[in-house]
């Protein structure tokens, strides 16, 4: 009798953790096998959510997952890996808007992409004229007048801005240590914008500035007139 009761009991229990286990949600997982098992939803268990991918892998060739669901692969993340003629929209390559550009390849051979659009190119700088150190002119003890060989240096350049003309150009005016700061960065400003005047009259055109050092970042720190010579100059600096 008393077998018959315990294995009743046993039953009885049996039944009653089988009718009290959880059932999933439909659309729920714990994990993809759960998935599996459901119609209409995602094979794949992300978040305990069925969805339809949780990375490329997941998704057939061509396919990419985004928000857990498998959409064409995007064409291009950048304008570079699109055509010439085209930009990146929405990761798709589509036609660039007729006269724009987003760089110089989308332009002729003899022009260049300039904010957004094509422009003749401009002329490039020869090696003569690259080196913007090789137009430095000096000046005479506490003289801010060009000599000949300053003018000389002056029309070499000219000619090089002319030919290839900069962005901006700016004349940087110096001294040497004798004098005091102040009468120095005056001294350095008459040479430097006797340089640009003189720039500016033999015809060279575009942003042209200065800008006065006085003694600051001399050449050398001897106190000998050699020294000094080579510390009363301007120097060029050309963007291009």
């Amino acid at each position: 009798m008393r077998r018959v009761l315990l294995l009743a009991l046993f039953v009885t229990g049996a039944l009653t953790f089988g009718a009290c286990k959880p059932k999933v949600k439909p659309g729920e997982c714990k994990s993809s096998a759960d998935c599996a098992k459901q119609e209409g939803y995602g094979k794949v268990c992300v978040e305990g959510r069925c969805q339809e991918c949780a990375a490329d892998t997941d998704c057939k060739d061509g396919f990419a997952c985004r928000d857990a669901r498998c959409v064409p692969k995007p064409q291009c993340t950048t304008d570079d890996q699109c055509g010439p003629g085209q930009s990146c929209v929405n990761e798709q390559c589509v036609a660039r808007q007729a006269g724009t550009c987003g760089s110089d390849r989308d332009c002729g051979p003899d022009q260049q992409c300039q904010d957004g659009k094509c422009a003749a190119r401009a002329p490039q700088a020869s090696a003569a004229c690259a080196d913007a150190g090789a137009f430095t002119v000096r000046f005479g003890f506490d003289q801010s007048n060009l000599t000949p060989d300053s003018q000389g240096t002056l029309q070499k350049l000219a000619d090089c801005l002319k030919g290839a003309p900069a962005k901006r150009v700016v004349a940087q005016g110096y001294a040497d240590e004798r004098g005091t700061t102040q009468y120095n960065i005056a001294l350095g400003n008459r040479r430097a914008e006797a340089a640009r005047k003189y720039l500016e009259d033999l015809g060279v055109q575009g942003k042209m500035d200065t800008v006065s050092f006085g003694e600051e970042k001399a050449l050398c720190s001897e106190s000998t007139e050699a020294c000094w010579a080579q510390n009363r100059r301007v120097e060029f600096e050309v963007d291009r």
